[in-house]
């Protein structure tokens, strides 16, 4: 690749992911730009475009290892778990946990960062990354719904993971709540999660 051996070929692109996840961290996306990431790694700007065709290509590749980590997570954590109910409401709490403690899916949502975001990249690639992150989830929900009588059993499991989608917004608006008071957003979320996952496990009355 233009000059680069194998061995250096893998060396820079980890690299560029590293600095680009730093750069995207301390100063968002849209005020990161090319040279910010290649002059750290000690490559030309023009050889970035040999590794990735965007600035957004190499965010959603950052954006994938963050999402495979989280993926790990969630099946260690429902390992063993046979309650649905309960189940249910650890995957609730690991979405939660995952967007309060992932500064860069935060970053994401900000809006400058956001509108970016999509314009850089087309629909079809959208569509296909929307398709991927549910169709690693979908069968933690199908094993969920398969243990339960409830509505959890009756919906169609990406409905059901746009439910989970309510407590992503939540954990992403929560300075919003905590202005109002101390503690108050995790009470918030508490019972919101509580609240799902009882009504979506509870028995249908006979």
């Amino acid at each position: 690749m233009h000059g680069f051996s194998d061995e250096e070929r893998d060396r820079i692109r980890e690299e560029l992911l590293e600095v680009g996840r730093e750069k995207v961290l301390t100063y968002g996306i849209k005020k990161t730009n090319v040279a910010d990431i290649t002059e750290p790694v000690g490559i030309a700007k023009s050889s970035f475009y040999l590794f990735f065709d965007s600035k957004a290509e190499l965010y959603l590749e950052i954006m994938q290892q963050e999402a495979n980590e989280f993926i790990g997570t969630l099946e260690s954590e429902l390992d063993g778990i046979e309650d649905p109910r309960e189940g249910f409401e650890r995957l609730c709490w690991c979405y939660k946990e995952f967007v309060e403690n992932n500064p860069l899916v935060q970053q994401l949502f900000r809006e400058d960062d956001y509108r970016m975001f999509r314009d850089d990249v087309s629909p079809e690639r959208l569509a296909e990354i929307e398709q991927q992150s549910v169709a690693e989830v979908v069968p933690h929900v199908v094993s969920l719904q398969e243990r339960s009588n409830g509505l959890l059993a009756e919906s169609d499991p990406v409905t059901v993971l746009g439910v989970l989608g309510t407590v992503e917004l939540l954990a992403l608006h929560r300075e919003d709540y905590d202005e109002y008071e101390d503690g108050y957003y995790e009470r918030v979320q508490e019972l919101l999660i509580t609240t799902l996952a009882r009504g979506l496990t509870a028995e249908p009355p006979t």
